[in-house]
């Protein structure tokens, strides 16, 4: 395989189609639709829902504005790598079906089975997750409970409808809002400078007064000695949280069936996210951390009311301290409509993995199944379905009334989730990037090339799976040992086994070898993906 046709069709799945092939243009196949400027506002800003604007309350509570900042930035450099690692495949082949594809293709079709059905439940939790903390959201204006299951069924009949639409629509949608996502926040961002230069109503200067008093908090989990105390406050420090905020950049992978012209819109994206990670998530909390102290006592209030509404919010209680009055409602409003549009892109990226599988019969066929305006209808179905677990918040389910405030408590699994999920990426790609050794084949043929490979994949598989082992040491903290938090923490790793060596031992599947790995099959310009579904 040394010798590499840059023209060769892809055959791996049988499933890409060109001009050169004859086809019925009745079939259900999936559209090129979504715009360079989509995919890079999707990238960018698509899954940001409620954890910027809420969570980096208890981020900077729980490890003060040094701790804050450096968690946060642990994790984007980590997510920035993984983003490169799939980048590469993605870019590459675009008409395959995202990592899904890539773990069956690369490791072992038990893996991919494993990877796409776990993201999957990732994903189909984190769409209720997102459309109830928009509820709540609401109920900064309207404190009747009852309402609650009237805003969940009109989100979720909105959401429904926005897929079923097709991607088209669904593009355009995103795109608004992720535009407005990405105004508010860099305003937020430059007023919160204002704000610590002393250009607010009280024209107090704060500057690093709070970075030079308590930079860390090193009574987190009361532990002592403090000399003995330091990795689990570190790891304290990369909370839950800080991994919600980044869950959901590797669903850009869901896109790639979708994208027009998706080898230079899809590594356009992926480049955008270094610029999302530095410019959005790491200076809101480097200037929350400067204008808030986390001892401030409107801060931890908010955390142990946990509203889940703008009054919970870091920059609301930034602003209101400051004396500034009517922003609070907008903050909210934007907060409401970033919950709603995370929602809506959940549910996409859950029904089109869902339709990945299918398309590799690791899930029932029918789920393939496609619209003449490309919409896999029956994996948008069973998917809206789960979602409508988001009914188990309101307040006539008296036993599970604790799901009513957010996160939920499947906040846990499903971050769990994202960190198998960016383990089982890196893998990927390193056998991948070992296979093209082993079979001769220059890395000069990728569209896109990352120069933090091979050692950036090797660098998110090793660190991402010491998080996840220490995910749930606060369990063990205490006189007494927590079950029910450490079953919430690492219930995915077992359920993930299971997946895989269940898989393994029924289809009898083995690791692809090295030398036997299909690492030429590439994307065709202009191609699709069409339905293996047939009736």
């Amino acid at each position: 395989m040394a010798d590499y046709d840059l023209e060769k069709k892809a055959t791996h799945s049988g499933d890409v189609a060109t001009g050169e092939v004859v086809v019925d243009e009745n079939a259900g196949h999936m559209h090129r639709s979504l715009k360079a400027r989509q995919v890079s506002m999707i990238a960018i800003a698509g899954t940001i829902g409620t954890g910027l604007f809420l969570s980096s309350g208890k981020a900077l509570a729980n490890g003060g504005p040094a701790g804050a900042l450096i968690g946060y930035l642990i994790v984007g450099v980590l997510v920035g790598l993984m983003m490169y690692s799939l980048g590469e495949m993605m870019v590459y082949d675009p008409s395959a079906g995202g990592f899904i594809e890539f773990s069956s293709r690369y490791i072992d079709p038990a893996m991919g089975f494993a990877q796409g059905w776990q993201f999957w439940f990732q994903v189909v939790i984190s769409a209720p997750t997102e459309i109830v903390a928009a509820s709540i959201v609401i109920e900064f204006w309207d404190q009747n409970a009852n309402h609650k299951a009237i805003y969940i069924t009109v989100m979720l009949l909105a959401i429904f409808l926005v897929n079923l639409g097709g991607v088209k629509y669904f593009g355009e949608f995103e795109f608004v809002f992720a535009t407005l996502k990405i105004v508010t926040i860099l305003g937020l961002i430059l007023l919160m400078l204002i704000i610590d230069l002393g250009g607010g109503p009280d024209h107090d200067r704060r500057g690093f007064r709070y970075w030079k008093r308590e930079p860390f908090n090193n009574t987190f989990d009361d532990l002592l000695p403090q000399s003995k105390a330091r990795f689990p406050r570190l790891l304290g420090r990369v909370d839950p949280g800080c991994l919600f905020l980044y869950g959901g950049m590797e669903g850009l992978a869901m896109i790639c069936l979708e994208a027009s012209n998706p080898q230079v819109t899809i590594k356009t994206a992926v480049r955008a996210i270094f610029y999302r990670i530095v410019g959005l998530y790491v200076f809101s909390i480097l200037l929350i951390g400067m204008c808030l102290s986390r001892s401030d006592p409107n801060l931890l209030q908010a955390n142990n009311a946990d509203t889940g509404t703008a009054a919970e919010s870091p920059f609301v209680i930034i602003i209101q301290g400051a004396g500034i009055k009517v922003l609070p409602h907008i903050i909210n409003a934007v907060i409401l409509t970033s919950a709603f549009s995370s929602g809506n892109e959940f549910l996409y990226s859950s029904s089109r993995s869902l339709f990945m599988l299918a398309q590799q019969g690791q899930a029932p066929r029918i789920l393939a199944k496609v619209l003449p305006n490309g919409v896999p209808i029956y994996s948008l179905i069973a998917s809206t379905a789960v979602a409508c677990l988001g009914y188990l918040a309101c307040a006539y389910f008296s036993l599970l009334s604790s799901l009513s405030k957010p996160p939920l408590p499947l906040l846990i699994p499903t971050t769990l989730g994202s960190l198998i999920t960016w383990i089982g990426i890196a893998g990927a790609h390193i056998r991948w990037y070992r296979a093209m050794q082993v079979q001769g084949v220059s890395r000069d043929v990728l569209p896109f090339k990352s120069w933090t490979q091979p050692w950036g994949a090797w660098t998110v598989l090793i660190s991402f799976s010491i998080i996840a082992f220490f995910n749930g040491y606060g369990t063990f903290i205490g006189d007494e040992f927590d079950w029910r938090s450490f079953i919430s923490d690492y219930i995915n790793i077992p359920a993930f086994f299971i997946l895989y060596f269940g898989y393994k031992f029924i289809k009898g599947t083995k690791i692809v070898p090295l030398a036997e790995m299909d690492v030429t099959s590439h994307y065709v310009e202009n191609s699709v993906v069409y339905s293996k579904y047939q009736e």
